[in-house]
């Protein structure tokens, strides 16, 4: 009995050691692209005013970022400086949404030649794709032509800026964050500042603990596994949008957050019902990075900063909110998670499309 305990106990240290390696391999991953693609991703943020461009802008500029906070934060300060307007700053910080979703995807390739193991965690990515395009292709026309997000956000940021931006806001930093950061600039010592060697490593060491994680999970009881997170973390969608929202603030980054549970999914511990307004909740979570910068700056950057919570706040209570819709991303995921099973170009096809022939396409198309 003991000999058990002890075998668990360690399993669990070891699930906690994977992970933590998981999160370090994930963040070398977003810094190597960002290094490489951030010169290319400022440059495009004022090149355009057409509203469905700057969309396209916002889509690339993540994937390149790997971080939506990131973007959001960078469209806050260009927004503080008069760089760029609050009407081609909004359509950016939709694309935003979308582009952040890349991460998680790339994760879920990690389980490629596991048949449903795949299925379940390619799913779980990609609901999250569906449910920002379905809640772009909703509110981003409505904006455009109607300005409501928009002008919501300047009413609260008039009404805010006087109370908040006096206020001395001390942007803590996650600890979580430091130690990923701390780990991640260990892996980077030893790459002799080479990014595509760097982005190579962290790769490796992402998918070696994503299969270190299923199959020490698999390895423990997954029955009272499920039964903990069914229990205390996913018994609402309430719950779980707010797990997603406090967990998302905690690593400041929804791209790790949601990342987070597709091991989980992939091992069978979370369904995809379960896992959708948890992502949900890192959709929140994601915006309180760039309000923070925005408490610094003018306000017009904290009108900017509002927009992205608003949009993500509207996009929950229409989509959500009505089971019509709700239904969409998770049939979409489904299927998609289907085909992918039965090819394995397709998850390759899909990430370079969506996330990156399409946004980049129209964006020199146009320019």
């Amino acid at each position: 009995m003991n000999k058990e305990v002890t075998k668990t106990i360690l399993k669990l240290f070891g699930v906690l050691a994977a992970l933590y390696m998981f999160l370090v391999g994930i963040n070398g991953m977003s810094s190597a692209i960002k290094h490489m693609g951030a010169g290319v991703a400022e440059s495009i943020f004022t090149a355009t005013s057409n509203p469905f461009v700057a969309l396209f802008i916002g889509v690339f500029a993540t994937v390149l970022f790997q971080s939506s906070s990131t973007t959001t934060s960078l469209i806050v300060g260009m927004v503080s400086s008069g760089a760029l307007g609050i009407s081609g700053a909004i359509p950016m910080i939709m694309g935003a949404n979308i582009g952040t979703t890349v991460t998680n995807t790339i994760v879920s390739v990690g389980h490629i030649n596991k048949g449903n193991e795949f299925k379940r965690a390619f799913a779980a990515s990609t609901v999250h794709d569906f449910f920002n395009i379905l809640a772009v292709l909703i509110i981003f026309p409505l904006e455009i032509t109607f300005h409501f997000i928009e002008k919501l956000a300047r009413t609260s940021a008039e009404v805010l800026f006087g109370t908040m931006l006096n206020v001395d806001v001390l942007q803590a930093k996650s600890p979580i964050k430091i130690a990923v950061k701390s780990g991640a600039k260990l892996i980077e010592s030893f790459t002799f500042d080479n990014d595509i060697f760097y982005l190579v490593i962290s790769v490796l060491i992402t998918f070696i603990c994503l299969v270190s994680i299923v199959k020490l999970l698999r390895s423990l009881v997954l029955e009272k596994i499920e039964a903990f997170f069914d229990q205390y973390i996913f018994k609402t969608a309430l719950r779980a949008i707010g797990f997603g929202i406090v967990l998302t603030i905690m690593v400041q980054s929804s791209s790790i957050t949601t990342s987070l549970v597709v091991p989980l999914a992939g091992a069978g511990v979370l369904t995809l019902k379960k896992i959708f307004p948890f992502t949900l909740g890192a959709n929140i979570g994601t915006t309180v990075t760039a309000l923070l910068a925005a408490l610094t700056g003018t306000v017009a950057a904290l009108v900017a900063a509002i927009s992205h919570l608003l949009f993500n706040i509207f996009g929950i209570a229409v989509i959500y909110g009505i089971p019509q819709l709700r239904a969409i991303p998770l049939f979409l995921a489904e299927k998609i998670s289907e085909l992918a099973v039965k090819n394995k170009f397709i998850p390759i096809i899909y990430l370079l499309i969506v996330f990156g022939a399409i946004p980049l396409s129209i964006i020199l198309l146009t320019s």
